[in-house]
């Protein structure tokens, strides 16, 4: 048996504990037990001023936030997160926190590490796909991203959040497009996706997970065709398997 996390037990529970030195929680459902069938998990990423703390989350505390948890925890997953550094729009440090949640969660429970997933929008977004990119690569089921930031070029060139984004990485938030983009070209979600398919070919589509895009087609703040779009486009010679859920004349529904 596994060395539990804390005090878990079998049944309905929340902890809070750290991982890469960042408060995390795990929310287990009813079906969940120490010993025997292990349990699938998915690993939230919140949004921009979302947190975890030693105690409370924002979604466990937002009722409509807690609807998304409750659903999935009534099916039989359970939900986990990481405060990941706070307001990170997917920088390393962020990356390695959530890469500790995950392998925390895959050494110290009964999650089934064949069927973890990735799931949350926004800045988080950046998140996940950097996640996936990154140090979870080939060991990702599937992954939601929902109204999410993907484009660091986008997010730069179109202003609204480039501020938000450029003190993210310790960047002067009046520098200049061209210069922000290429020092965050590194890791920008959709240029590392341009690299991997450069590298593995038609190989990438056995280490990406399956991916939804869920995201308004009138979203003024991560611009639908620059940022989910854009993705699948750089994906799609690899043989990746994305899908869209698209709410056509929907803005960016907080």
């Amino acid at each position: 048996m596994k060395k539990p996390i804390l005090d878990l037990v079998d049944g309905e529970q929340t902890v809070f504990f750290q991982a890469g030195e960042e408060w995390c929680f795990l929310r287990t459902p009813r079906s969940y037990r120490l010993n025997g069938p292990s349990t699938p998990c998915v690993i939230q990423c919140h949004g921009h001023h979302g947190f975890v703390k030693d105690g409370s989350a924002d979604w466990l505390s937002d009722n409509d936030k807690l609807a998304f948890v409750t659903a999935l925890t009534e099916a039989g997953i359970a939900v986990a997160s990481s405060h990941a550094t706070g307001n990170h729009w997917g920088r390393p440090s962020a990356v390695a926190a959530n890469a500790a949640l995950f392998q925390m969660l895959l050494d110290g429970t009964n999650l089934d590490k064949k069927r973890m997933g990735l799931w949350g929008g926004g800045l988080g977004g950046a998140l996940l796909w950097n996640s996936v990119t990154g140090p979870l690569l080939g060991k990702v089921k599937a992954i939601v991203l929902q109204q999410a930031t993907i484009s660091y070029e986008s997010v730069i060139r179109n202003h609204k959040f480039k501020d938000k984004l450029l003190e993210a990485y310790g960047l002067p938030p009046d520098c200049d497009d061209d210069l922000a983009v290429s020092s965050l070209q590194f890791n920008d979600p959709v240029n590392r996706t341009r690299i991997l398919v450069k590298q593995h070919g038609q190989g990438l589509a056995e280490l990406l997970p399956n991916v939804l895009f869920i995201h308004g087609d009138q979203d003024e703040n991560m611009l639908y065709k620059e940022n989910p779009v854009r993705l699948g486009e750089v994906m799609s010679p690899s043989g990746a398997k994305y899908a869209f859920h698209t709410f056509q004349g929907v803005g960016h529904a907080t």
